[in-house]
């Protein structure tokens, strides 16, 4: 269902605190379908407020910019993808499980992955010192839940590896995602050509096979550098604490 659908709440003015924040609401739906659809770098304030089905002067009395309104998507999906994640690693048991798990969390969410992206390169350069304030806060609670369930998975490793392993994962997962889904010009290119090159086999990949590859790649570099050998079959081993049941928290 469309966005639009929500501005037909019984008024034209958001006069009363409920329905100011069912405009808030609608807005956030309209940009969150709008970057989905169309991408986030795409979508601008007036294409949002027609999807809403008001002026775009009545959404600046909401959200002072169209980043705002970006940035404010971007806690949510930074606090959905923790809990998401967290509860997918829960009955992990081996680092193949961890790699595969910790890669879809993120390669299978399209918006996260543009809202990474686009977070330092547009969003973060447009807006207010309290809206990045709170942006900052969400993705840095939500980084730390999620590491400190791969911590309890790789004790070896230490809080900091397993941070490092985390932010890289996200920041490979969100690149390769576009490269993964190129816009309709470079897919046309890409049909043109006769031999396929390196570039357009990319467009072709499983992104989340790549990223679980990457972070088992990750994971054995991180070992390596601390001089802790990655365990032997294929870097697959029972994870301590998982034999008989989920350890308290």
């Amino acid at each position: 269902m469309s966005a639009r659908s929500g501005n037909g709440a019984g008024f034209l003015r958001a006069r009363r605190p409920e329905q100011k924040q069912q405009r808030t609401d609608a807005i956030l739906a309209a940009a969150r379908e709008l970057g989905i659809r169309d991408g986030v770098g795409l979508v601008s304030l007036a294409a949002i407020a027609a999807e809403v089905g008001v002026h775009k002067s009545a959404l600046l009395k909401y959200f002072g910019t169209r980043e705002e309104i970006f940035l404010q998507l971007s806690e949510t999906e930074w606090l959905t993808w923790a809990d998401n994640a967290v509860t997918s690693l829960a009955p992990v048991t081996d680092e193949d499980g961890l790699a595969e798990v910790l890669a879809r969390s993120i390669a299978d969410r399209p918006l996260f992955c543009q809202l990474l992206t686009h977070a330092s390169l547009t969003l973060e350069r447009n807006v207010s010192l309290d809206a990045l304030r709170r942006s900052k806060a969400a993705a840095l609670r939500s980084t730390d839940i999620v590491v400190d369930e791969v911590h309890r998975l790789l004790p070896d490793l230490g809080r900091e590896s397993c941070f490092e392993l985390v932010a890289a994962t996200a920041l490979i997962a969100a690149g390769l995602w576009h490269v993964a889904h190129p816009p309709a010009a470079v897919s046309a290119l890409y049909a043109e050509q006769s031999e396929a090159n390196a570039f357009s086999r990319l467009a072709g990949i499983d992104l989340a096979a790549e990223v679980s590859r990457f972070v088992r790649v990750f994971l054995a570099g991180l070992r390596s550098e601390r001089g802790r050998p990655a365990p032997a079959g294929g870097g697959c081993v029972a994870l301590p604490g998982n034999e008989d049941s989920h350890p308290s928290r």
